[in-house]
């Protein structure tokens, strides 16, 4: 299905969605398991939690949350892990051809200070905003960041579309009621996507720009 109307706006997900973070996520979370004498962490269970907020998704693997556990994490591991940190096939290539159809384009993620890995891939120029859980009250599935990176844009969430990887992502294309294209990367598959408010879904991103009519 193709949109009869103009898209004035494509923003994305970061995590599973423009880039593989799986590998870098897990490594770098059993480093700190170590550290804390924790077992270690399987890379699905780690998957399955990409797109929770760091809190939940520790609060999920060990039970508990802790501030300095975040503190030791970005003080010993945060450069690890974005160097470990890869490209999905066709990301530059389609946030190129976006921006070359006079669409604006973007991050938005439940990540707090989402814009530093986003520098760190060398992404910053090609985006239009970031908004990570530092520029909001609540994460997604609620739809605040998704609302305020239309708003810095100037687009209304009608002319805009959503791309992310996981049912919190659909949840929020709902919430904020712009569409929602899914893509297989992460944890989820098309069943899931569309059960949780996908519009469209796809495997790669290469294929979103034949999506929208010029």
């Amino acid at each position: 299905m193709r949109f009869t109307k103009k898209i004035k706006a494509v923003l994305f997900d970061f995590d599973m969605t423009l880039v593989d973070s799986s590998y870098a996520i897990h490594h770098c979370t059993n480093l700190l398991a170590g550290h804390l004498g924790f077992d270690q962490i399987s890379r699905e269970k780690v998957l399955s939690a990409i797109g929770l907020t760091i809190e939940d998704s520790w609060r999920m693997f060990w039970g508990d949350f802790r501030q300095e556990w975040v503190d030791h994490y970005r003080a010993n591991y945060r450069e690890e892990e974005q160097a470990r940190l890869k490209f999905f096939p066709n990301t530059l290539s389609t946030l190129g051809k976006l921006r070359g159809m006079g669409i604006k384009v973007g991050v938005v993620s439940n990540r707090r200070f989402a814009r530093r890995p986003v520098e760190f891939m060398g992404l910053t120029s090609m985006l239009d905003v970031v908004v990570g859980l530092e520029d909001v009250e609540r994460a997604k599935p609620e739809p605040d960041s998704l609302l305020k990176g239309f708003e810095i844009l100037g687009v209304s969430p009608s002319e805009g579309l959503y791309a992310g990887d996981t049912d919190i992502d659909m949840m929020t294309t709902v919430a904020a009621g712009c569409r929602g294209i899914g893509m297989t990367t992460g944890n989820f598959d098309k069943k899931a996507l569309c059960e949780a408010g996908a519009w469209e879904v796809r495997d790669d991103l290469g294929e979103i720009p034949s999506l929208i009519v010029e």
